[in-house]
């Protein structure tokens, strides 16, 4: 990840996250909520979204890297700086609900906090980037998250949830030229392409990137 060195741009360059963020919002059926925690709240863009005709008594945010200053304009009752696996989540209780916004592609054992979430929520609702994202960096540098497949995902998550209600969508964003597509990456902490060849960066000439979105809802019944 390289989100840090790029936080000030992020915002600007994330047009999907953003429209993500909209989306996910929609999920949420109530008005009114005593404790939320979100995972991977990063500048706050669904953070943002979230507040917006929602009462929180206590809103728990988390992120793997101190984001509190793009947070100031947030009405947050804690900030948790650390990686979202190694959360004490029995320490924290009980929540209304938990979301998380185009994160959950970088844990690595998503199953394993899952688990986790599943013993403190009854509503888990989140969005996460699916087997086609980015395919055309996939393909021609070789490099990616293993991301999920969608139907896997949802049969996993129905070992810990009795309802999980899910869609998916694609994005095909288009630039001027792959120099332009290379730079938004940059500019949205993927990292990787760096270290390819010289040749293989040069080579690359797509002009659409595509980006592959998947919405669960899980509820506990």
């Amino acid at each position: 990840m390289n989100f840090e060195k790029n936080f000030y741009r992020y915002d600007d360059n994330a047009c999907i996250q953003k429209k993500v963020a909209k989306k996910l919002k929609s999920f949420l059926d109530k008005s009114k909520y005593s404790k939320i925690l979100e995972l991977g709240c990063g500048t706050g863009i669904f953070t943002k979204e979230l507040i917006k005709d929602i009462t929180i008594e206590k809103l728990y945010l988390n992120d793997y890297f101190d984001t509190q200053k793009y947070l100031e304009n947030i009405n947050y009752f804690k900030f948790m700086n650390k990686d979202m696996t190694l959360i004490d989540y029995e320490l924290l209780g009980k929540m209304d609900l938990i979301v998380s916004s185009s994160a959950f592609q970088w844990i690595e054992n998503l199953e394993n906090l899952i688990s986790k979430l599943s013993n403190m929520t009854n509503e888990l609702v989140f969005s996460i980037y699916l087997k086609e994202n980015m395919i055309e960096i996939q393909k021609h540098f070789n490099i990616g998250l293993k991301y999920w497949n969608g139907k896997d995902l949802k049969e996993m998550l129905n070992r810990y949830f009795a309802s999980v209600e899910y869609f998916e969508e694609v994005h095909v964003l288009s630039f001027e030229n792959s120099r332009e597509l290379l730079r938004h990456i940059k500019n949205t902490g993927v990292t990787g392409i760096g270290k390819s060849s010289y040749s293989q960066i040069k080579s690359f000439s797509s002009k659409e990137l595509t980006y592959h979105v998947g919405y669960f809802k899980c509820i506990k019944k």
